[in-house]
């Protein structure tokens, strides 16, 4: 009888132990602050190396989506999945905890329309520097909701320079280029913002 017990008290000091460790992950974001330094980059070079390319080889915006944008995205995805795995790893947490399913849900679904709404919209001659800014900040919004929400100020800002650049008709060579590197300094600024609120929470 009293071993029974010593197992049902062993048990709910489990069950506690592992409360206590998902509550500690629910306090941080789901992926390391190192990613979104990475994802700036990444934008960022993209968006150089596809100016050179344009402007030296005249390469279609088509081809450049295909050569150059693809396997940035698939870059940053690979990225993105380290720095999960370095995270929950951290936090002792179940990898495919309830966040992760949903971020795996609500992320990948988006980004798969936004991929191919890019593709059809590089197609056509409507100005697309106001849309690359709005394009970008669609991760962010994404993030907000699954981590911190103060991220959504790096997004509405994204968005808020896309319409401008819409109103504006920005359609040059120049202003994608620059709209490309915006993006890739807000996620730059959001790694340092996710830092500050992480450092924050541990004093």
């Amino acid at each position: 009888m009293e071993e029974k017990k010593r197992e049902i008290e062993d048990y709910l000091k489990d069950l506690t132990e592992i409360k206590k460790v998902m509550d500690q992950a629910e306090d941080y974001g789901i992926i390391e602050t190192w990613v979104y330094w990475v994802y700036g980059v990444l934008i960022i070079a993209a968006s150089a190396l596809s100016y050179y390319l344009v402007a030296s080889r005249e390469l279609s915006r088509m081809t450049l989506f295909l050569a150059v944008w693809l396997p940035t995205f698939f870059l940053a995805g690979v990225t993105e999945t380290v720095g999960w795995v370095r995270r929950m790893d951290k936090m002792s947490a179940p990898l495919l905890s309830n966040r992760f399913t949903k971020l795996a849900v609500g992320f990948l679904g988006p980004m798969v329309i936004l991929c191919i709404m890019m593709y059809y919209l590089l197609q056509t001659d409507i100005p697309h520097a106001g849309i690359y800014l709005m394009a970008g900040a669609v991760p962010l919004f994404m993030y907000s909701q699954i981590t911190y929400s103060s991220l959504m100020i790096e997004a509405w800002v994204l968005t808020g320079m896309g319409f401008l650049f819409i109103i504006n008709q920005v359609s040059s060579l120049q202003g994608s280029a620059v709209a490309g590197i915006a993006v890739g300094i807000a996620y730059i600024l959001t790694g340092f913002h996710v830092h500050y609120i992480e450092r924050s929470r541990n004093g």
